[in-house]
């Protein structure tokens, strides 16, 4: 039962880690957009602008005490005001679970429960995988509205471009190439765990051959 509460909290841990870490990263993705969409000519503003008004919005994200966002360049509703604020509340989680759940991790590897839960690393890696397929197959448009009819309540996530327009340059490509990123981060963080087990395993398995 314990080792099973530990393994929970670390798909939990690693699930808020591949988050944060896209959080992290979140910033020169944007910046590279810039250029490779040309959001630009899109916005009429240059790049330097579209950097200063998304770090903004990212400092409101991902900083528990900026209560307000006010990007200069973009005007932004009450609805959009509201969604950005639904988020940070996401991104405030998946912070404060990778600080809180890291015991797990910790115990974890001390207690090298990665060669028990050998097969159970396998699946949650193939999981992501999965649902990536899955939005392959569907489109990440319609898997883009799937996500947020499945995590937000409202229609606030619905941006009109004339009264939110940083749906703009927060283009449709941009948020797939996050999700790309966050699955990529999730699959290095628990095939780390995976081959730290495996290689365990054989050590042990070998250690028990040798004698």
């Amino acid at each position: 039962m314990r080792d099973r509460l530990i393994f929970t909290s670390l798909i939990l841990w690693g699930i808020a880690a591949a988050v944060s870490l896209t959080l992290l990263l979140a910033v020169p993705l944007f910046y590279i957009d810039i250029h490779l969409e040309n959001l630009t000519q899109i916005s009429g503003l240059s790049a330097e602008v579209l950097r200063h008004n998304f770090n903004v919005l990212m400092t409101y994200l991902v900083n528990p005490f900026e209560g307000v966002l006010q990007m200069p360049d973009f005007p932004s509703s009450p609805d959009a005001l509201q969604h950005f604020k639904d988020v940070k509340k996401l991104f405030m989680l998946a912070l404060g679970l990778t600080l809180v759940l890291s015991p797990a991790l910790i115990l974890f590897l001390k207690e090298h429960l990665a060669i028990l839960y050998h097969n159970g690393l396998r699946f949650v890696m193939g999981t992501p995988l999965f649902i990536g397929l899955v939005a392959a197959l569907i489109g990440f448009d319609n898997f883009f509205i799937y996500f947020h009819e499945i995590f937000f309540r409202d229609d606030t996530w619905l941006f009109n471009p004339d009264t939110d327009p940083i749906i703009n340059v927060l283009t449709e490509n941009y948020f797939m190439f996050t999700f790309i990123l966050f699955v990529v981060l999730f699959e290095l963080i628990f095939f780390l765990l995976y081959w730290s087990g495996n290689k365990r395993l054989q050590k042990k398995i070998f250690g028990k051959t040798e004698q």
